[in-house]
């Protein structure tokens, strides 16, 4: 009974309807969620509860890309083994479910196992870490002589949980007093000169609107634009009017109604000063702390610093919302109060946005920063020249080439090698891509280089997999064309 139900076909053709509908499940929500996020959600998951669909949270349950993968491998795993029968005539059949299942577990393996990294660096410019685009650490540095650095480094997790954090190479204690997940870091100047000019635009908003005289002409001026028309008819909609058409004649109208004439103004100052406030607010930095600061009344709510000590005593900064799209992404920030002795030295803000700071307690200086998590290699790689070239008359590119140098004290290995676009390095169990390039032919500058650094044991497994599946086809493919001919030949 047992084998019955885990090599049955209704098993295989149940996960691949479930497959289907995941799939397009999980494409719908990256409308929503964003790429990464859906991915994480719907496809590297055992159970989905819940999915985000044109805007609206729709209840319901399905098993997750793990859980579909798993019981596909078990049902095609289980149906080889139990109907194995080692014969020629089967050996193609065989080879065919061999390569399925290397399949599957490879890409289950790359799934667990492959981390993706960038390397960036200049000509001239030698570097042995590579860092996780997505990914943040907090990290504590101290000079340990030979121009090298002792860094202690604490995980974006373990911050965002509010934990305290101590470690015997520090000399003071972390108390995270504030975190968000994504954020934007300005100066209190920038805010400051943006407020004057945001403040000066509201102040010419209701010097406008001031006097019933200023209505009609300020309605001729709006028909020249399509957008401010659209605010002076919702307006006019608001105080009753009912031919908004003609904006200026609906204007004459309400100007000659003392009635209606007051509300139509507090109407217009209230309607622009907002769609004001949102452009500012859009255009992001300074300009939408800017627009926050003096708020939707506008009057003044300065924001307060950051922090205490540091880039955040002259900085303010403004929660925003979780990225969502492939081109941008996510820059948390958070704010530590240090304790040394039992004694509080400040707060500080960190940020990916900020260089690093100084941080000196007991004698003792730290810089700390929130940069994209770092992982050290056991060799470093120098750019040696970047290589940019387009096609004549255009700006499409032609050719990335990095030349770099590998130095590996380990096995005293020192030789140059070129990366190009379609030729990476495999170095040291990672695949190094070439990603992007700053450098122009006609450049005199230094250029510079970002190598995409992939990770993935399994990297093998695709390749493998498609040949032991082809190799069973054409055999089967074979056989059973000879004995069709043999079949033929007359005795």
């Amino acid at each position: 009974m047992f084998w019955k139900v885990v090599t049955s076909l209704r098993i295989t053709v149940i996960c691949l309807a479930f497959a289907i509908v995941l799939v397009f499940v999980g494409t719908v929500a990256q409308a929503d969620e964003g790429l990464y996020q859906a991915q994480t959600r719907y496809f590297s998951r055992w159970i989905v509860i819940g999915a985000t669909m044109w805007g609206h949270h729709v209840p319901l349950v399905l098993p997750g890309g793990y859980a579909i993968g798993t019981a596909l491998l078990i049902n095609l795993a289980a149906t080889f083994v139990r109907r194995f029968r080692l014969a020629w005539s089967k050996l193609g059949i065989h080879l065919t479910h061999t390569g399925i299942i290397i399949l599957l577990v490879g890409q289950l393996a790359t799934q667990l196992l492959q981390v993706e990294s960038r390397m960036s660096f200049s000509e001239g410019q030698t570097a042995n870490y590579v860092e996780r685009h997505r990914g943040y650490e907090l990290a504590f540095m101290s000079d340990a002589g030979s121009g090298q650095d002792d860094v202690v480094s604490i995980p974006r997790e373990l911050v965002a949980k509010g934990a305290e954090i101590a470690h015997p190479k520090l000399p003071f204690t972390v108390r995270v007093q504030d975190y968000a997940p994504n954020g934007d870091v300005v100066s209190q100047t920038e805010i400051s000169d943006a407020a004057g000019k945001l403040g000066t635009a509201l102040a010419t908003v209701e010097g406008q609107f001031s006097t019933v005289d200023g209505l009609v002409p300020q309605a001729q001026r709006a028909e020249e634009s399509e957008g401010r028309t659209s605010v002076w008819r919702a307006a006019l909609q608001a105080v009753g009017e009912k031919d908004v058409d003609d904006i200026v004649a609906a204007a004459k109208r309400i100007a000659a109604d003392p009635k209606r004439e007051g509300k139509l103004r507090t109407e217009l100052k209230t309607r622009f000063r907002a769609e004001m406030l949102q452009r500012f607010t859009m255009q992001g930095g300074a300009m939408r702390a800017a627009a926050e600061q003096l708020g939707a009344a506008g009057q003044a709510n300065p924001l307060p610093p950051a922090a205490t000590n540091g880039a955040g005593a002259r900085s303010s900064v403004t929660r925003l919302a979780e990225s969502k799209d492939m081109d941008s992404r996510d820059l948390p920030f958070a704010v530590l109060e240090i304790v040394s002795a039992g004694k509080s030295l400040g707060t500080w803000l960190v940020s990916p946005l900020l260089r690093a700071q100084e941080i000196t307690a007991d004698g003792k200086t730290v810089r700390v920063a929130f940069r994209d998590e770092r992982h050290y290699l056991p060799f470093s790689l120098k750019l040696v020249q970047a290589t940019h070239k387009k096609y004549a008359g255009s700006d499409t590119p032609k050719d990335f080439r990095s030349r770099v140098l590998i130095d590996n004290p380990a096995t005293k290995e020192n030789r140059e090698v070129e990366i190009s676009m379609n030729n990476p390095l495999r170095y040291g169990g990672l695949a190094f891509f070439q990603y992007q390039m700053t450098k122009d032919e006609l450049d005199a500058r230094p250029g510079s280089s970002v190598l995409q650094v992939v990770r993935n044991p399994s990297w093998l497994a695709p390749y493998i997999g498609c040949i032991v599946v082809a190799t069973g086809m054409l055999w089967q493919f074979l056989h059973h064309l000879v004995g069709f001919i043999t079949r033929r030949i007359p005795a």
